[in-house]
């Protein structure tokens, strides 16, 4: 418990000069993600939102490290039966068992179902999570005004999914509302993109560490390391861990191809 108390409190000393737009309007959800994620931040972005009928309902997206680990929401996206079914997963008389057994057992989740009664393999299942997991952050970017929140991380126990990468969660997304010149989004980004040790931010440093390079490594040293460690790394390799292994596994796996993200965002 105490290094989860001083985890959390370091983040709170981290983030008590945050000065973030206080409205969506003045940047984009790219805008916040991205700068979010080049400042490794961990905790909880809130967009709530102010117009119509649905004013007042609140939408978070939790970070780990500068990576997307989870995202709540009430706009519309779609069910994991739906993308199973989808892919010819999950047919009719499947469904029908998942729906009955959510009837008798309201407490469990449709995954723990799906294994339960060998619809689906966990990995199976996991995959479709981390789909569903993306549709509900692309339901967020369909809003067009919202007020902006950051809280300090909370502690999680339990499950925890492995966290989206920067590809899943900024790729192709629209980014930097109007004037370049003294942009609202652009001044937000430069407080989370502390310059480092000769020119370089803070998650570079970090990002060449993760991969044992000194700062300023090529494109080619950046692509070797990371070659090198995912082979040695890849949860793959350790068929036989167990549950909560498995997980560290994933996670450290997650981290170094983030750092390599990162790294190749910024040389490439």
């Amino acid at each position: 418990m105490l290094p989860e108390f001083a985890r959390i409190l370091t983040q709170l000393l981290c983030h008590r000069d945050m000065q973030l737009p206080g409205r969506l309007r003045l940047t984009t959800l790219g805008d916040l993600l991205g700068a979010l994620h080049r400042a490794c931040a961990s905790g909880i972005l809130e967009l709530v939102e102010v117009e119509g009928a649905r004013a007042g309902k609140s939408h978070r997206v939790h970070f780990d490290s500068g990576l997307v680990e989870d995202v709540d929401t009430s706009l519309s996206h779609p069910r994991l039966g739906e993308i199973l079914a989808r892919d010819g997963v999950l047919g009719v008389p499947a469904l029908a068992r998942v729906a009955r057994r959510l009837v008798e057992q309201p407490g469990k989740r449709v995954g723990e179902i799906l294994v339960e009664e060998g619809l689906g393999s966990a990995d199976l299942v996991a995959s479709a999570l981390r789909r569903q997991r993306t549709s509900r952050l692309e339901a967020l970017y369909g809003l067009s005004e919202a007020l902006i929140r950051f809280h300090v991380p909370r502690p999680r126990f339990g499950y925890r999914p492995l966290p989206l990468s920067p590809r899943e969660f900024l790729h192709g997304r629209p980014r930097a509302r109007g004037d370049a010149r003294g942009r609202p989004s652009e001044r937000f980004a430069s407080r989370f993109a502390p310059q480092g040790l000769s020119g370089f931010s803070e998650p570079q440093l970090a990002a060449y560490r993760a991969l044992g390079l000194p700062a300023g490594a090529s494109v080619r040293d950046v692509q070797r390391a990371f070659r090198k460690l995912a082979a040695e790394q890849h949860p793959d390799r350790f068929p036989l861990a167990s549950s909560a292994e498995k997980i560290q596994h994933l996670t450290r796996f997650a981290r170094l191809s983030a750092a390599y993200h990162t790294l190749q965002s910024s040389l490439g």
